[in-house]
């Protein structure tokens, strides 16, 4: 080869292969010879007769063939009560082999082949920018079954354009046991990935890399092209994926997802990604350093503590000049109200008169508590769903009914104006 390029007029660069790459480069060369050698041979005992003989010569008598080579088709364990008969779908292309899906007319589409490697995966890691409910019912038995056979399923997504829908990831943590972990910045989302992977304990794992997002169309019959990957035939890709997706799944931007808890959260960042809604709520970025009181606010914490402890006092009222923190110090003084895990923090009613300060309330609370999904508004459209944490204005109470809301509802109620002090009344909780 080197003679005609040599012949051709261009001057010919090289340099020897480095040792440690020789293996490789050297047993790629002898397979396209042993290829072309046993595609002109046509009886399969002959075939079979050379590669002995190249094996005897390579000083590897114990690889040699004894009967015509045959293929693995599946290995799983004998079904007993309990434990039904395992799925033994194969994808169209062999689990050893790396190819190229197009979802074009006469070829598997992505959605078939995804569905059959699922049949057979011991554990899969999802990557991809969004994912959609008609998405999930392309493999809805299929997720069904890995649940059943205990195979972790691990998903990392995003809020990118608000495409992902809220019900979909719900589905996957709830019906399938997913986790799911969510990168929130709708700003600047990075991850544009799309990719799956099969882990196989028989170590013949799988994995495509290429454009199609969980949507339906996307695994049907979009024009998505997609590039399958095999831990036999493209071992260092596979080993790069793998340990990519555990960089990914292991970095704090991306947050593990719980339907009851950021359900809230997911559809405000996603509303905003859309451009449904306008707020800087979700975006929220903590200072990650510790509120601390000054001197005069840890003598009104202080007086505070003394009334309920050994006054057994609980409706207690702090005045101070504007501007000196009363805000901070209601957060501080909750925050010290917080003994236990953040889904055992006590109940909380915070009341004002505008909105501008409900905003602001929340945040100083999300800052102290170093939580941005703490708290919900009651304010102008926004309405609870938990309603938990609440930061309501007068009027959003006014409209609803005060009487409506049980008199035990909140642990902790804090008025922010004295004038409106007479809600407190409603309410047993400490203020």
């Amino acid at each position: 080869m080197l003679d005609e390029v040599t012949g051709s007029g261009l001057t010919p660069n090289t340099e020897l292969v480095d040792a440690a790459e020789q293996p490789d480069v050297l047993a790629r060369h002898i397979r396209d010879a042993v290829v072309r050698a046993l595609s002109a041979e046509s009886s399969a005992d002959r075939r079979r007769e050379m590669v002995n003989e190249l094996l005897q010569q390579l000083g590897a008598p114990e690889d040699q063939l004894t009967v015509s080579p045959s293929q693995l088709l599946s290995l799983v364990a004998t079904p007993t009560p309990g434990a039904p008969a395992r799925n033994t779908n194969r994808p169209a292309t062999p689990l050893s082999d790396a190819t190229l899906l197009t979802n074009a007319h006469g070829e598997p589409s992505l959605g078939h082949e995804i569905r059959s490697e699922l049949d057979s995966a011991d554990q899969v890691d999802l990557l991809c920018a969004f994912v959609k409910w008609y998405g999930l019912r392309v493999i809805e038995p299929q997720l069904l079954d890995l649940k059943r056979r205990g195979a972790p399923l691990r998903v990392i997504t995003t809020t990118y354009m608000g495409a992902t829908e809220r019900l979909a990831l719900d589905r996957l943590v709830r019906d399938f046991g997913a986790e799911v972990k969510i990168q929130y910045d709708s700003v600047r989302t990075r991850l544009h990935a799309k990719a799956w992977l099969f882990r196989r304990n028989t170590g013949f794992d799988t994995a495509y890399v290429g454009s199609s997002n969980l949507s339906r169309s996307a695994m049907l019959d979009g024009v998505e092209w997609n590039v399958r990957l095999s831990a036999i035939a493209t071992p260092p890709l596979m080993e790069k994926f793998s340990a990519t997706f555990e960089t990914y799944w292991n970095d704090t931007t991306y947050e593990s997802y719980d339907p009851d808890r950021d359900r809230d959260r997911l559809d405000n960042a996603l509303a905003e990604a859309s451009g449904r809604k306008q707020t800087d709520r979700v975006t929220l970025s903590l200072s990650g350093l510790e509120v601390r009181p000054y001197p005069y606010q840890a003598e009104m914490l202080e007086s505070l503590e003394v009334e309920r402890v050994v006054h057994d006092r609980h409706r207690n009222l702090i005045v101070a000049a504007t501007g000196t923190g009363k805000t901070v110090i209601a957060a501080l003084d909750y925050r010290s109200l917080c003994k236990g895990p953040p889904s055992e923090r006590p109940s909380l009613l915070f009341v004002a008169h505008r909105q501008e300060i409900l905003t602001q309330s929340l945040r100083t609370y999300q800052e102290v508590l170093s939580d941005p999904n703490f708290g919900e508004l009651y304010v102008g459209g926004a309405r609870p769903e938990r309603w938990r944490h609440v930061f309501a204005s007068v009027q959003s109470l006014t409209s609803y009914g005060v009487t409506n809301i049980p008199a035990d509802a909140y642990d902790v109620v804090v008025i922010d104006l004295c004038r409106y002090r007479d809600y407190a009344e409603e309410f047993a909780g400490p203020v």
